[in-house]
């Protein structure tokens, strides 16, 4: 950390932390997949002068201040067959986030070697990503340890090399309930790995003040679909209203959609319904490892607030949002509100180095939302309120 200048008051911490490749399992693997936590910290941060709150940071639960947020999955090998390629135009038509698999053995056949390319150029910049989905489609709990980890590894190895970003996995056949299973998952390199669930129950993660998941590594999906337990829109919208009610998150498991001859076939119409009632409703619809990587900063954020020395209330103030975590890995933007003093009357923000491009925020109604990765970059911040020269 750079030495603060002579000009800086002492510094006012507002520090809240969060939270052999065949060698078999060990307690400290066990200790690194942690399980449910409840909130024992908020999420503010206040700086103040002589003991008065100037203004005060509050990050976010889910992006953009929303009620809930949603990932929708979808098991298929897109780009096989024109059919899978429904679902993904219908939620690229919503402005809606989807993820498909990658089963990696199956793209490395000669014939289909162009599928990786064009979901660089047709999915991935319209929000569409992808999740590891093992290098063979096989039930990895039925494999030992160093077998697993193998084709978890193989599988982030490939995507990596692909330039797909391999971040989340989805067990096939939902196999990933063995402890070994999902420690050779994290041992790979994933941050989260999605199973599924006939327990109603168990859909809604980090409800109300739950923190983080009983599980990374076997997170519970609704298993959507004629073989699932939801057919239709008609019975997934309670749980979706569930979902906002309860402030979670919830991950939809597809496969088949429009496709009659497929395993858990999900008619294309129920899928628009679906895609229509996200839209309009107050969800963060996000990739899955977008919202994982998301949760994840947030428990571990700590920002830091510095002003500059005076008797009066300072304008200008030192800022650092960090969280401790690898940056190239953990790198999504948190949602930050800042709320000013009524009577400072802050009109406007500028900010250095600019955030996207921008450096003069608007501040409306004492209030401004900010977009921040916690990269443990150092920010100038002035307040304006529009009376200086």
């Amino acid at each position: 950390m750079r030495k603060w200048t002579r000009r800086l008051a002492a510094l006012l911490v507002i520090c809240i932390c969060g939270c052999d490749a065949h060698r078999g399992p060990t307690q400290s693997d066990e200790e690194a997949l942690p399980a449910a936590r409840l909130v024992a910290k908020r999420d503010v941060y206040v700086a103040r002068h002589r003991g008065e709150e100037i203004f005060r940071i509050e990050a976010r639960k889910w992006r953009d201040g929303r009620r809930g947020a949603i990932a929708i999955t979808y098991d298929a090998p897109w780009g096989i067959n024109k059919v899978f390629s429904l679902a993904t135009d219908a939620a690229i038509a919503h402005g809606l986030r989807m993820d498909v698999e990658i089963v990696s053995a199956k793209l490395q056949h000669p014939s289909r070697f162009p599928i990786v390319d064009r979901m660089r150029r047709e999915l991935l910049p319209n929000g569409v990503g992808v999740f590891g989905h093992g290098h063979e489609h096989v039930d990895h709990d039925a494999l030992s340890y160093g077998q697993a980890y193998d084709s978890f590894k193989l599988n982030f190895d490939l995507m990596e090399k692909w330039g797909l970003n391999p971040r989340a996995y989805a067990y096939p056949r939902n196999a990933g309930r063995l402890g070994r299973t999902q420690m050779a998952n994290r041992k790979a390199g994933f941050i989260c790995a999605r199973g599924g669930t006939r327990e109603p129950g168990e859909y809604y993660l980090c409800r109300g003040g739950v923190r983080e998941p009983y599980h990374w590594y076997n997170l519970p999906s609704v298993i959507m679909g004629k073989e699932g337990d939801i057919p239709d829109h008609k019975s997934l919208e309670p749980i979706l209203r569930r979902t906002l009610d309860l402030e979670a998150w919830v991950i939809l498991m597809y496969h088949s959609i429009g496709y009659p001859d497929g395993w858990a076939y999900y008619p294309y119409i129920e899928f628009w319904r679906d895609l229509q009632f996200i839209k309009k409703e107050d969800f963060w619809s996000g990739n899955l490892d977008a919202i994982a990587a998301y949760i994840q900063e947030r428990n571990a954020l700590d920002i830091r607030i510095v002003p500059y020395f005076g008797d009066d209330i300072p304008r200008e103030y030192i800022i650092i949002v960090r969280d401790g975590l690898d940056n190239d890995v953990f790198n999504e933007p948190l949602t930050l509100d800042l709320t000013f003093r009524p009577e400072l009357n802050v009109q406007k923000v500028f900010i250095d180095p600019p955030i996207d491009e921008q450096t003069t925020f608007p501040v409306i109604d004492g209030e401004l939302r900010l977009q921040m990765v916690p990269d443990e970059r150092q920010y100038s911040l002035v307040l304006d309120s529009g009376d200086s020269d």
